[in-house]
């Protein structure tokens, strides 16, 4: 589980994250919001990285984790 209080997040997001897991530059991707008519939109409040089969938090709401 992961607890981050709204002043804990300081950081700006950038488009690309150093992986801690290989060292690498991965593109930071973001999920889409569903909407109650099950249409998607697109949202900056989840942010991830792909590192090989795997997908990692990076982000919440445009702020770096």
């Amino acid at each position: 589980m992961l607890c981050v209080g709204n002043d804990e997040l300081k950081e700006e997001l950038k488009n690309t994250i150093k992986c801690p897991h290989c060292g690498q530059q991965h593109n930071v991707q973001y999920g889409d919001e569903i909407l109650p008519d099950g249409t998607r939109q697109p949202s900056k409040l989840l942010a991830y990285y792909k590192c090989r089969d795997t997908a990692y938090l990076a982000g919440i709401n445009g702020k770096a984790i």
